[in-house]
């Protein structure tokens, strides 16, 4: 009788037991797969980038100047959300800096820059070692015109609107290469009208870049 009895409680405590260790298994496997990736490369973490090389080139100058094909550099930095196998999306900011150069104009003598701010974000998809992406910011930017000859600088601000795309990969540890196209559009306002015939002008221009950074 005694022996009976044991077994009447014993099974609903085993019962129990067992439900109690399931539960916790699925929390766990849960919150594993909820977790950022951690594993190096392109994943969960910070990032620092550097395009020491880009070659622009003018697409459109609506009330402006022609413009020759132009240099630029800039860099930036940011944050990197990697959720699942392979999507990875980053959001960040970056400076970059492009030269003007006039058609039938020595840079010199007569010459430009455009100074852009821009927020930014990348969404695409890749592993640990390579990752291609769209590319998408907006932000300020300024375009400043310089005449040695006679000895004058003007400058005027706007706005600029980015998008494009681009692939990047790791080389060693975590510092990588990568390669970008995009198209700038610029829109500047110049109440003056002291760099354009109207009181607003616009560059547009489409950039392939060169860059090399370090993911934390």
């Amino acid at each position: 009788m005694l022996r009976a009895r044991s077994h009447r409680w014993l099974a609903p405590a085993l019962t129990l037991l067992s439900c109690s260790a399931l539960t916790l298994a699925l929390t766990e496997a849960e919150a594993e797969a909820a977790s950022p990736q951690r594993g190096g490369g392109f994943d969960e973490g910070g990032y620092i980038l550097g395009v020491p090389g880009g070659v622009g080139l003018p697409l459109d100058t609506d009330d402006f100047g022609n413009l020759d094909p132009t240099y630029g550099w800039g860099f930036g930095g940011g944050w990197m959300f990697a959720r699942g196998r392979v999507f990875k999306a980053t959001v960040g900011g970056a400076f970059e800096h492009s030269l003007m150069i006039f058609d039938n104009f020595e840079f010199d003598d007569f010459g430009g820059h455009i100074l852009r701010f821009l927020p930014e974000a990348r969404i695409g998809a890749g592993n640990n070692r390579i990752w291609g992406y769209g590319l998408a910011g907006i932000g300020a930017a300024v375009a400043v015109v310089h005449n040695d000859l006679t000895d004058n600088t003007e400058a005027a601000g706007g706005l600029n609107m980015q998008f494009g795309g681009g692939i990047q990969g790791m080389i060693w540890r975590n510092l990588f290469l990568g390669g970008e196209f995009d198209f700038d559009l610029g829109f500047f306002f110049d109440e003056d009208r002291d760099l354009s015939s109207d009181d607003d002008f616009a560059i547009h221009q489409v950039t392939i870049e060169f860059m090399i950074g370090w993911y934390f």
